[in-house]
C-alpha cells in the first residue's frame, strides 16, 4: 500500500501544481513492481509476462475492438460533448493535451515523435496502474473496485497541467476513466501485460488517427 499513497502523493502535488510529478510515483512502482519479481525470486507472471497471448486475446477480443477501435472512432465524451454544446471546448482541450499542430510540417512530424513516446509510456501506464495497483487493491477490495480505482487515478492523471472548464475537464477525465476501466477488465480477465499495452497502445493511435483526420 505504500507505493500507491506514494503515487496518490505526487498525483495530488501534479494535480495543484500543473506540473508532472506523478512520474516519480510512476518510477517508485515500476521500481517496486520490478523488485517484487527480482529481489523475491517471484514468477514473472506476476508482472503480467506470460504465454498465450492468441488465446487470451481470443477471450477478450470484443473488449479490444469496442475500447481501442469503437470508442476512438466514436468517442461517447464527444458524443456527449456535441449533444450539450460543447464539442469544439472539448475538442480544442483534448489538442491542448497533446500539444501539437497538426495543420504544419512540424506538427505532422511530430506525430511520429509522439506514437514513439506514446509505446514506452503505455507499457509504463499498464505496469502502474493494472499489474500493480489494480492487482495490488483487488487483494483487499475485490476486483471491480480495484479497477474503478485505478482506472479513477489514471484518468485524473490525464489532467494534470490543463486548462478550460470543469465541464470539459470532467468529460475528458470520464473518458479517460472509461479506457481504464475497459483495460481493467482484460488484464483482470487475462492477466496479459502486453495484451493490455496492445490495447491501450492500438487506443491511442486509433485516437490519434482521428484527429489527424479531424484536423
Amino acid at each position: 500500500m505504500l507505493v500507491i499513497t506514494l503515487l496518490l502523493l505526487t498525483l495530488i502535488v501534479s494535480l495543484f501544481s500543473g506540473k508532472d510529478v506523478y512520474i516519480f510515483g510512476y518510477i517508485m512502482t515500476i521500481i517496486y513492481a520490478l523488485g517484487r519479481v527480482t529481489r523475491h525470486g517471484r514468477p514473472l507472471q506476476e508482472l503480467g509476462v506470460k504465454r498465450g497471448f492468441l488465446k487470451d486475446f481470443k477471450r477478450i477480443w470484443y473488449y479490444f475492438g469496442i475500447d481501442a477501435v469503437l470508442f476512438q472512432l466514436l468517442p461517447p465524451t464527444l458524443g456527449v460533448a456535441l449533444v450539450f454544446g460543447y464539442y469544439p471546448d472539448l475538442l480544442n482541450h483534448i489538442m491542448g493535451r497533446l500539444s501539437i499542430s497538426f495543420g504544419s510540417l512540424e506538427g505532422v512530424s511530430a506525430v511520429g515523435g509522439l506514437l514513439a513516446a506514446a509505446l514506452i509510456l503505455t507499457l509504463m501506464e499498464e505496469v502502474v496502474f493494472r499489474v500493480t495497483i489494480q492487482e495490488r487493491l483487488s487483494w483487499f477490495i475485490g476486483t471491480p473496485l480495484a479497477i474503478l480505482f485505478a482506472s479513477i487515478l489514471f484518468g485524473l492523471v490525464h489532467a494534470v497541467g490543463t486548462t478550460g472548464s470543469m465541464q470539459v475537464i470532467v468529460t475528458d477525465v470520464l473518458g479517460v476513466v472509461l479506457d481504464g476501466v475497459f483495460f481493467g477488465i482484460i488484464y483482470a480477465e487475462t492477466h496479459n501485460l502486453a495484451l493490455t499495452w496492445l490495447t491501450h497502445f492500438t487506443a491511442d493511435v486509433v485516437g490519434l488517427i482521428v484527429l489527424v483526420l479531424i484536423f
